[in-house]
């Protein structure tokens, strides 16, 4: 038993500050707990715009988007008639240039950078709830000597990116922070 005032004084302020730690930051756990915009719930995500020339990436941010949600507890995946809000995205931007060479002058690490812009419109008022513009991510890959094999890597990359770059703008969107 503690029988130092100092040491229940101590425990008791080190317990206080621990509460007030964890619930200071505003971030809200689990559905129906505000995190969404004005409680919208049932999201529905059209295909991506795509304003660069690397053709069918559109699709796989649809998809990284679309699987963020239906496996989130904070949102209800659905058909766009049964949507409170509406998530767009555009890619505005998509590169891929090396940053490496060899000795002999021969690319051997390219770095993919993109941008994407992705807005909730909530459908009743068609008011933006939410908007994130010039969201960017990079990552490398290594190119081998078999160009099939190589843009397979590159694809991979971009897939990657989109689940990462989906799954952040989602998290930003439901946060209290």
């Amino acid at each position: 038993m503690l029988k130092d005032k100092g040491t229940k004084l101590s425990l008791f302020i080190l317990f206080y500050a621990s509460v007030l730690a964890l619930s200071g930051c505003g971030y809200n756990f689990g559905r129906g707990t505000g995190v969404v915009p004005l409680k919208v719930d049932k999201l529905y995500v059209p295909v991506f715009t795509n304003l660069t020339d690397e053709i069918g990436i559109e699709d796989l941010f649809t998809s990284a988007m679309r699987k963020t949600i239906a496996d989130s507890s904070d949102a209800q995946l659905v058909s766009e008639s049964e949507a409170e809000g509406i998530i767009y995205g555009t890619i505005v931007s998509y590169s891929s240039v090396p940053v490496f060479f060899s000795s002999t002058g021969i690319a051997t690490v390219y770095q993919l950078t993109i941008t994407i812009n992705v807005k909730l419109v909530q459908t009743i008022t068609n008011k933006i709830l939410w908007e994130m513009k010039g969201f960017t991510e990079s990552m490398d890959f290594y190119p081998i000597n078999d160009p099939v094999l190589t843009k397979q890597r590159e694809r991979d990359v971009i897939n990657s990116l989109a689940i990462s770059m989906t799954q952040r703008a989602f998290d930003a969107m439901h946060s209290n922070f």
